[in-house]
């Protein structure tokens, strides 16, 4: 059975792309596939056959590279775009729905600017995990379909094999888009472009107005970041051009996951100054949001969108306490004393420099009485004040849904890729397991739960990929 795909966005924005043919890579093999996404996306079995050969770039058919542009580091660049991804097309559902099917690693495109093309397989794994693992987390994300390896060598720093990631995106319309309409003065594609985005991303706004629209892309964005700092995500390189127009986690480049909760710790190594750390998150958001904002006077009046900006930080503060609500297992109550005792535990956490994810953990065992309490004085009385609100029951059954036995660690994700670099794909199948909650034995899921030993701390990342 073959599979259609419909070309929606390039016969819509024939100036926004560029057409661009795959170059399969020599020997490619799917080493990773999503059947689970495949299903989601209601593909049958015969369609999924069909659609292993476009993820291996054998079709022979036109994709297209996207045009954008952005501000990187706070630095506007307008020599921007696909420079190795394709939009293959859109899948639709059983519903009508859309979801765009792109490519990574598909060859030289028009916005190249002398690049190669390709992805890694390095980067192309990390990608994969991070993308299903935040999506098992319940984060707003991008998926990952299928990876794609190869023999053939790629120039980084080192000569590294190749590799493809097959992405699925509500759409891969980001922030620079719009940047890019309003940097050329394109102002019939910048409004064909925002109901483009209306129509994939929130239907139901398509006849709202200009204000109510904005504001629904800025509470995407404030929750999307809410649930990075709820989990102790790092992406790395909060670009404009990295941001999803959707709210979806996009781009994964050097991001990562603490281990010990140090916050000031920076994890990129390009950005030396933590314009992109843990703790900057949040007003990076906003910044690029005032640039979007910036970027949409070209359709719609500066002063009618500027207010909605004003109710980011409630979006945001109060999608994070709803998080760490479930996190901490904390009972209906006053939202002051909630954020109190949140703001307190993250002191707590940073003091001891505990683990981020199995702080909580250790708070549900010792609940439980699975686990003696810290012998300190700070900890005893914020436990004393946590029990206090919760009336001496907290939600653990929440807790238990909430808070993964399992986290995406760096030392872990450097044994799968020297593993998968040398053929040996076994680990890579395990872990994704793992982080996704597919049954495991015992020792398989000890293995994974453990955090660093000494030595084995990851410190720095590179945007190389």
């Amino acid at each position: 059975m073959s599979l259609v795909l419909s070309q929606q966005y390039a016969e819509t924005f024939p100036n926004l792309v560029s057409q661009h043919r795959v170059e399969p890579l020599d020997s490619a093999r799917i080493r990773l596939f999503n059947q689970s996404l495949a299903t989601e996306l209601g593909l049958a079995d015969r369609t999924v056959n069909a659609l292993r050969e476009w993820c291996l770039g054998n079709v022979a058919q036109v994709g297209h590279a996207q045009k954008y542009v952005g501000h990187q580091f706070g630095v506007f660049n307008p020599d921007l775009g696909d420079g190795r991804g394709v939009l293959l097309g859109e899948l639709s559902n059983k519903a009508g729905e859309l979801s765009d099917l792109h490519l990574k690693g598909a060859g030289p495109t028009a916005y190249s600017r002398g690049g190669d093309g390709r992805a890694v397989l390095r980067s192309s794994l990390r990608e994969y995990f991070a993308s299903e693992t935040l999506h098992h987390w319940n984060i707003a994300t991008t998926r990952a379909l299928a990876l794609v390896s190869s023999h053939q060598g790629i120039q980084r720093e080192r000569i590294e094999p190749g590799a493809m990631l097959a992405r699925v995106a509500k759409t891969h319309v980001r922030f620079g888009h719009f940047e890019y309409c309003y940097s050329e003065r394109l102002v019939s594609e910048q409004k064909q472009l925002w109901q483009h985005v209306m129509q994939r991303c929130w239907p139901a706004l398509v006849d709202a107005e200009p204000v109510e629209q904005f504001r629904a892309v800025v509470k995407a964005t404030a929750e999307m970041i809410a649930d990075w700092q709820a989990f102790g995500f790092i992406h790395g390189v909060m670009n404009t051009d990295n941001m999803s127009i959707c709210g979806e986690t996009f781009d994964f480049g050097p991001y990562t996951v603490f281990d010990t909760f140090i916050p000031q710790q920076i994890f990129n190594h390009t950005d030396q100054r933590g314009r992109y750390s843990f703790l900057r998150q949040p007003s990076v958001g906003l910044w690029n949001l005032q640039r979007l904002s910036q970027a949409l006077s070209l359709i719609f009046p500066v002063d009618a969108l500027a207010p909605v900006l004003n109710d980011y930080e409630d979006f945001l503060q109060q999608h994070y306490l709803k998080r760490m609500r479930k996190r901490l297992g904390l009972a209906p109550g006053d939202d002051a004393d909630a954020f109190k005792l949140v703001g307190e535990w993250m002191g707590l956490m940073q003091r001891f420099e505990w683990d981020f994810q199995g702080s909580f953990i250790m708070l549900q065992n010792i609940l439980r009485g699975e686990q003696a309490m810290p012998n300190d004085t700070l900890f005893k009385a914020w436990y004393d004040n946590y029990m206090g609100y919760n009336e001496r029951q907290p939600e653990l059954r929440t807790m238990a849904q909430s808070n993964p036995h399992v986290s995406l660690r760096n030392h872990h994700l450097v044994e799968v890729i020297t593993q998968a670099e040398q053929g040996n794909w076994a680990p890579a199948e395990s872990y994704l397991a793992a982080l996704t909650g597919e049954p495991l034995s015992a020792e398989e899921l000890g293995h994974w739960q453990q955090p660093p030993m000494e030595g084995e701390q990851v410190n720095s990342l590179s945007c190389s990929s």
